[in-house]
């Protein structure tokens, strides 16, 4: 397992020594110049910035292989549409966030098999979406082919978006996206980039305190006849604390297991918070959405929350 380093690297390598610090080994090194001593300093944290910058693009390439090597299940998976608790959960609230998007510029970040990015460019937004899965882009383009409908693909990664340039955007869409991400703060920091002054942004998340893509899961009972899924006794948590990636394999709907395992970077409600403050951003909207009807088969997902989601504006 990798533990999270992501939001420290840049402090680490970044930030200068500090001065009793180095007044303390200065004095140690009477043959040694300050300014030789800086030197030195610097290339030291130029070899760990260079150092990390190539364990991040493995870690980068490990993940974009998983996502094409899923890509087929992963499509099947959300079939044109999302899953069930997408639909009767999640996307609800995510358009009550998101307001009226006719005529606004919309990005779709990580947008996976494409159905949101299709479904809001129906809605009347212009939409360009990006997700750094060649397959998946593919597998967009032609459903958008299919279903006549205009959105701008392009194979890009959220965590530096090379293809869109500064205030470009009125609305950034993330939806199930940031959890599987390496480097949060560098995602958040590129969304505030692309947007245009007091743009918004909303994304989504599996809910971090209930986390069973993590270190959290339920204990279960016997399966119900009627809705066919097990029935939820409690849920279990424990080290919410600690920030670290976890792989699971997903089901496509025959019950099969998708080929490759997924990453998931659990982390704190708070992390994301702050991420959202010191990237410049305004939180207007916090929600934690239950499902839209009394549907047995959601008995889970109506005790605890599944998903959360936040809404933005840049500043």
């Amino acid at each position: 397992m990798f533990k999270r380093r992501g939001a420290k690297l840049a402090t680490m390598v970044l930030t200068p020594v500090r001065n009793k610090l180095a007044t303390a080994v200065v004095r140690r090194v009477e043959h040694r110049s300050f300014l030789q001593f800086t030197h030195n300093c610097e290339k030291q944290a130029f070899r760990k910035l260079q150092k990390s910058c190539v364990l991040f693009k493995i870690m980068d390439e490990r993940i974009r292989e998983q996502w094409d090597s899923n890509a087929e299940a992963f499509s099947g998976l959300i079939d044109g549409e999302g899953t069930p608790h997408h639909r009767k959960i999640l996307n609800p609230c995510v358009e009550v966030l998101l307001g009226d998007v006719v005529g606004k510029k919309l990005l779709d970040a990580g947008s996976g098999e494409g159905y949101l990015a299709r479904y809001y460019a129906k809605k009347g937004a212009d939409v360009t979406a990006i997700d750094f899965s060649q397959r998946l882009i593919e597998a967009s383009e032609q459903m958008s082919e299919k279903e006549g409908v205009t959105v701008d693909y392009r194979v890009d990664n959220v965590c530096y978006i090379e293809s869109v340039p500064n205030v470009e955007f009125d609305i950034v869409l993330s939806n199930l996206v940031l959890l599987n991400v390496p480097l949060l703060n560098d995602a958040i920091h590129e969304f505030h980039r692309v947007l245009k002054a007091e743009g918004v942004l909303v994304f989504s998340i599996v809910h971090p305190a209930f986390n069973f893509f993590g270190p959290g899961s339920w204990e279960m009972g016997e399966k119900d006849p009627k809705t066919q899924r097990r029935e939820g006794l409690h849920f279990k948590i424990d080290r919410y604390f600690e920030e670290e990636e976890y792989e699971r394999y997903w089901k496509t709907r025959e019950g099969e297991m998708f080929p490759e395992p997924i990453s998931f970077f659990h982390r704190t409600l708070s992390t994301y918070f702050n991420s959202l403050s010191s990237a410049g951003f305004q939180l207007l909207a916090f929600a934690e959405p239950q499902p839209i009807d009394d549907d047995p088969f959601f008995d889970r997902e109506s005790r605890i929350p599944f998903f959360a989601v936040f809404k933005a504006q840049k500043i």
